[in-house]
């Protein structure tokens, strides 16, 4: 038998065990059930009216809760990142759940005349906490699952999407019965469950069982490893032109969704669609935002991301110019495909990050990535408003949505030509190493799919 068969025989042979086995799945259910309370800040548009009544603030004082829960999410992605890679992710976790928890039991004692404490608690503490929590257990399930990144970060990000679906509901009963303050104590009570569970059982893959398995992936399907593929660290990736294009891809991507999402039931009504099928629009919406997030990147995993991201903007161009042109049930339509567009680009973008920069600084790195979200969640009310202070409606404000899709579309189709750049430079290079060594082995030119 040939040294390279023997080889290849003890790489097939390296499995988890039964009690690893255990070990991952404990952590994929533990880490799912804390990042379905990340999706938390979604559904302040409830406790709203309920906090503005109690408290006497205006409609913007309440709304910056929820721009300073996103805005914070995302430096806690950073933070989180950086504290994983340099340490362990298990700190990382314990201190962004302790934060987490702590902002929203403290907002249920902070609903006063001044907004400036809750801003502090329920909106910095709170999305500071969740970003941290988010990156690390996303990047932790990626390297359980070598060449699998996609199924692994798209299960723990279905969670998120599910999470409008099932506490909208507990919510309003738990306003209706005690107000703000109960809701909170709940909810928050909850949170902390989550964070004792997932603190126990986080935790990172045996590193040889992993070199292994990519070892067997890269032997197998070379398309389905990052086994020699450059490791970026967050000052590394924004040096490159493929950040840039990867950021400017998510922005306006979801541009786009965010324009419609805050009037998907309100223009449907006065499109004249009955009541019943604008609130059962949003439901199927949620339900396909939550199915797109896992099925999705699990089949990017085999068809490729780049393709599967350029299909999900394609699709958002084709919903977006139906809004800005039809006055019937096909803007209902178009509005669950853009949920479940929204919910495929949330999906899809932790693990196509990962393919593109590599694993091993994952956290950090898309929480850079991530400040695309933050800048279109604060340019769509503004583009929206800019464009209906100037006296035209809702059907003009989607039409700059199909620009915007198409745009990133374009900096999809750019930053796939980007990549194929690069690995033709890195072919080359290989080419030129192997011929240096004289040895005839092609072995490092194995890179990472896309």
């Amino acid at each position: 038998m040939a040294v390279e068969d023997l080889a290849e025989k003890d790489v097939d042979f390296m499995e988890l065990t039964r009690t690893q086995k255990r070990q991952r799945l404990l952590m994929m259910m533990s880490g799912a059930f804390a990042i379905f309370f990340t999706g938390f800040p979604h559904v302040w548009s409830i406790y709203q009216p309920y906090v503005m009544e109690q408290a006497g603030w205006s409609q913007g004082q309440a709304s910056m809760c929820f721009y300073l829960a996103l805005s914070a999410f995302v430096f806690g992605n950073i933070i989180g990142g950086r504290i994983q890679d340099q340490y362990d992710p298990r700190i990382a976790a314990f201190i962004g759940g302790g934060v987490f928890t702590a902002g929203i039991l403290l907002s249920a004692f902070l609903i006063i005349p001044s907004p400036v404490p809750i801003y502090l608690t329920y909106g910095v503490m709170q999305g500071f906490g969740q970003g941290m929590i988010y990156t690390t257990i996303i990047s932790t399930a990626q390297k359980w699952f070598p060449g699998r990144t996609g199924f692994a970060s798209g299960v723990v990000i279905t969670a998120n999407g599910l999470c409008g679906f099932f506490l909208a509901p507990v919510s309003r009963t738990l306003l209706e019965a005690g107000g703000p303050k109960l809701a909170f104590l709940v909810i928050g009570s909850a949170v902390a469950v989550s964070w004792i569970l997932y603190s126990i059982f986080l935790s990172l893959p045996d590193p040889l069982w992993r070199k292994k398995e990519e070892e067997r992936l890269a032997a197998g399907q070379g398309n389905h490893t990052e086994l020699n593929q450059k490791q970026y660290t967050a000052s590394e990736m924004m040096r490159t032109r493929s950040f840039y294009l990867l950021l400017a891809t998510m922005l306006f991507g979801l541009l786009s969704y965010f324009m419609l999402s805050p009037v998907s039931q309100t223009y449907q009504i006065e499109m004249g669609i009955p009541v019943s099928a604008a609130v059962s629009a949003v439901m199927f919406g949620s339900v396909m935002n939550a199915g797109t997030r896992l099925l999705l990147p699990t089949l990017a995993d085999k068809a490729g991301r780049s393709i599967c991201i350029k299909g999900v903007l394609a699709v958002s161009v084709a919903a977006m110019l139906v809004l800005s042109t039809a006055h019937s049930y096909a803007v209902t339509a178009a509005i669950i495909v853009m949920y479940g567009c929204y919910g495929g680009i949330m999906g899809s973008f932790p693990s196509f990050t990962s393919s593109v920069f590599g694993l091993e600084h994952a956290g950090e790195n898309y929480g850079f990535v991530m400040f695309g979200i933050v800048i279109a969640t604060f340019g769509a009310p503004a583009v929206t408003g800019f464009i209906t202070g100037n006296g035209y409606g809702m059907q003009a404000v989607f039409a700059v949505g199909v620009i915007s899709a198409l745009t990133a579309l374009i900096c999809m189709m750019l930053l796939g030509r980007e990549l194929k750049r690069i690995d033709g430079s890195q072919d080359l290079a290989a080419k030129k190493e192997v011929q240096r060594d004289g040895t005839g082995n092609d072995e490092k030119t194995v890179r990472a799919g896309r």
